[in-house]
């Protein structure tokens, strides 16, 4: 059987979506509300095991409303949507498919009323209590079916990266560039929250340079924050035609240092405020002791793209936890997608990856990472 199917099974879908129903059921016992509201993508995603509930893709608040209290649980929509999330989306979970009218207002008012006198929810709505950062809390650890996802995510989010990486040429404009490799992902399955394709001196100029109609000349940056079931794989990707330049090879050098350091410092108990107070040891000690000021330093990903905020706190690594580390010195940047599992620190983006790699080593030990692709 396909692997990709194995990933969709419907037995597996039920069985991952009641164990979230476990853990928000849990949380309802022990926070005191009386019933949620999730509407935003990324909890929609997480609850329902993969479902989809976007329509517009210009904010992240979807068509349909899951309402889950100690003993029931619905769907709210509009009736252009409902039909279709309950039987596309959600199908066999349980949900009492609530429908209303376009008329008759937004759908997060039904599902608040549905949630008791006490609900929650993952956005601000009045009558309501904004929760979203304890949801994201419940989506770690990760389960068995979202950890095998993520794996498959990552090897083939790098297969798109290491095959296209060979059809660009000299001459392409940024944004010639950036539209095949969009037209890429949707090809092979795969939204893009995030695009950036960057060349030459704009790599240097910004942190993220969004694609233009400069024509690449040696350098260039690719990042995409692809999603598939809800997950996320966020790449980043240098290639250069001919010899690096010092100046390139520098700063891409101490970007490996340090996110090698991360990586091997990651264990179930490490809190995410020391992984911060470790990497402004770790700039400078390469050289650059204000970079880390530059750019968000990462954190966990999944259903979000990244939880950067988690470096203020006294929260953990868990296991079974997937994360993007944002290691950028100006004009490089290392970004690979990275699970924490009972067996250790994996790299699953370069798992049988075919992308030319470089062995970083450090005090804390020594580990792959991508290579500046030379063309």
């Amino acid at each position: 059987m396909n692997h990709e199917v194995k990933l969709n099974a419907p037995e597996r879908v039920l069985e991952d979506s009641r164990e979230k129903h476990k853990r928000i059921r849990a949380f309802l016992e022990e926070s005191g509300f009386t019933g949620t509201v999730i509407t935003t993508r990324e909890h929609f995603a997480w609850v329902t095991s993969g479902g989809n509930n976007v329509l517009l893709r210009n904010t992240s608040l979807g068509a349909g409303s899951i309402v889950i209290t100690k003993d029931k649980q619905f769907l709210v929509a509009h009736s252009m949507d409902a039909e279709r999330l309950h039987q596309e989306q959600a199908a066999g979970q349980g949900y009492e498919l609530v429908v209303m009218r376009w008329y008759e207002g937004d759908i997060r008012e039904k599902a608040a009323k549905l949630a008791g006198k006490n609900p929650a929810s993952d956005t601000d709505f009045p009558g309501t209590t904004n929760t979203y950062t304890d949801f994201v809390d419940l989506h770690y650890p990760m389960t068995e079916l979202e950890v095998e996802r993520e794996r498959w995510i990552g090897r083939a989010v790098d297969t798109l990266f290491t095959g296209f990486a060979k059809t660009v040429n000299p001459g392409e404009a940024e944004k010639e560039i950036a539209s095949r490799f969009h037209c890429l992902h949707l090809q092979n399955g795969f939204e893009v929250d995030v695009l950036i394709v960057g060349a030459d001196e704009r790599c240097f100029q910004f942190r993220h340079p969004l694609p233009t109609i400069n024509k690449l000349d040696k350098y260039l940056m690719l990042h995409t924050v692809a999603r598939r079931w809800g997950l996320h794989c966020n790449l980043t990707r240098f290639v250069n035609f001919g010899e690096p330049p010092e100046k390139v090879t520098k700063v891409y050098d101490a970007a490996a240092n340090v996110a090698a350091r991360v990586l091997l410092s990651l264990e179930p108990g490490v809190r995410f405020s020391d992984i911060l107070a470790w990497e402004k040891r770790w700039y400078a000690e390469q050289g650059y002791p204000e970079e880390w000021r530059n750019h968000f330093q990462g954190g966990p990903t999944g259903y979000v793209i990244a939880d950067a905020a988690r470096c203020f706190t006294d929260k953990v690594v868990q296991v079974n936890q997937p994360y993007e580390w944002f290691i950028t010195v100006t004009g490089a940047k290392m970004g690979e997608l990275s699970l924490l599992t009972r067996d250790g620190m994996e790299i699953p983006s370069l798992d049988q990856s075919e992308w030319p790699k470089m062995k970083v080593k450090t005090e804390l030990g020594e580990m792959d990472l991508p290579d500046i692709y030379t063309m």
